[in-house]
């Protein structure tokens, strides 16, 4: 009788803890849910320290604004990341018109997302390809991802000239930890051989990995590629700094966030800010997760997520790469990402760039989504990146390694994992634009 009773109390434990923890979840659902719906409000005064922004090249840039707003222009810029900067640079180079243009920023001058993210230009044909296939199509998924791979060409024809961005060329090495993923990757390998012959892509076993790597027994394999990796914040500020010297219509604002855009009966747009009002004939939204502030139709849509980064030293006795490979680290349903630095002029090795850890915080996540504060680091996802290298890498780690600078950053979500860019919707009149929701490929 006892043992009946005792295994009725222990069913009934185990319904309660069930019970408890299906309320949890519903709970942790429904308060995403109400902040992903929400206002995501104009970005933090005080983020965090991001270790891109430090020594910058052009010092008078960082808080540029005109003495007074113009009054008239053609075309607004809100945002002053990569995507407001590619859109400038491309209206105003094909323009046969010496376009007016002001670019509106509510911080520093790219400060959010390109000034905070991994530092990559990546691209995993091999995954990517799999993912746009089972939603579009074999034809369509090796469009999309040749033209992502062209990035990496167009972004070194960028840096050309321009030394302190650190354009370059890296072979990126994704390491898997887990048996699962990595069977699944070969299998992806095979395909995008398949479709797309184009693209080099080594699968390396768990042995022949570790030894050419230098990484113990926590790597099952490794899936090898040419990838790049830049000093993001550094290249998007040398390109305003160009264009400012090339275009007398140019102006850049910042600490100048824009409070609402109207449409007007003429056609034209006014857009607030707490420096006064512009009156524009378009108007671009590249503010990625920060866009539906704006753009209510886009709320829900486009959802903010923190993401965590780091600055570290390797250890003393970590493989030297002179800064020409990155990592991921691979574990469903994460990753961790990582660059290195080119060699410090004593000949000692560059910084560790290391991000990731979005699936090791309290709620598995999704604490981390519908969120627009990077003025914070989260303990567990921080803790998290701090170990990661040293965990894969011991012995080949040693001592001297040291946590340089961590901060955080926003992402711009969607439900698809395809970006928005366009027409804004909703809009009135024909001039209003919008280019965001790049899923970690801005951060």
């Amino acid at each position: 009788m006892g043992s009946v009773i005792s295994t009725l109390k222990s069913t009934a434990s185990a319904i309660s803890y069930g019970l408890k923890t299906v309320l949890t979840l519903h709970k942790q659902f429904s308060s995403l849910l109400e902040r992903a719906s929400s206002e995501p409000g104009f970005p933090v005064p005080e983020p965090t320290k991001s270790y891109w922004l430090d020594d910058p090249p052009f010092p008078a840039l960082c808080d540029i604004q005109d003495d007074k707003l113009p009054s008239e222009v053609d075309i607004v810029i809100i945002g002053s990341g990569i995507t407001g900067a590619a859109v400038t640079k491309s209206l105003l180079e094909l323009s046969d018109s010496n376009l007016r243009v002001v670019v509106c920023e509510a911080r520093q001058l790219c400060s959010g997302a390109t000034g905070r993210n991994g530092g990559h230009i990546k691209s995993a044909p091999y995954d990517e390809f799999a993912m746009f296939k089972s939603k579009l199509g074999p034809e369509d998924a090796r469009r999309i991802v040749r033209f992502k791979r062209r990035h990496l060409e167009m972004i070194k024809q960028l840096g050309k000239g321009i030394e302190v961005a650190e354009v370059r060329e890296v072979e990126t090495v994704d390491v898997f930890v887990g048996r699962e993923d990595f069977e699944k990757a070969k299998k992806q390998v095979e395909d995008v051989r398949e479709w797309m012959p184009e693209e080099k892509h080594r699968v390396w076993e768990a042995e022949e990995a570790r030894k050419e790597f230098g990484m113990n027994e926590l790597a099952v394999g490794a899936v090898t590629y040419t990838a790049g990796a830049l000093w993001p914040y550094r290249l998007v500020t040398s390109v305003w700094n160009d264009l400012l010297e090339r275009f007398s219509g140019l102006s850049i604002n910042t600490h100048t966030p824009v409070e609402k855009v109207s449409h007007n009966s003429d056609g034209s747009y006014t857009v607030t800010t707490p420096r006064g009002v512009i009156k524009a004939k378009h108007v671009v939204h590249t503010t990625n997760a920060h866009a539906a502030q704006l753009l209510p139709p886009v709320r829900g849509c486009v959802v903010g997520a923190i993401a965590h980064m780091s600055a570290q030293r390797p250890g003393s006795s970590f493989p030297p790469t002179h800064g020409n490979r990155s990592w991921s680290v691979i574990y469903s349903p994460g990753f961790d990402y990582i660059t290195q630095r080119p060699d410090r002029p004593d000949g000692t090795a560059g910084d560790l760039m290391i991000g990731g850890g979005f699936f090791r915080s309290r709620e598995d996540g999704l604490d981390q989504v519908g969120i627009w504060d990077d003025s914070k680091n989260h303990a567990l996802p921080l803790m998290h990146i701090r170990g990661v290298m040293p965990s894969i890498y011991e012995p080949n780690w040693a001592s001297g390694s040291s946590l340089i600078k961590a901060w955080t950053g926003i992402i711009g979500f969607t439900g698809d994992l395809m970006p928005l860019v366009g027409r804004a919707p909703g809009s009135k009149g024909s001039g209003e634009w919008m280019a965001a929701g790049f899923c970690g490929e801005g951060m």
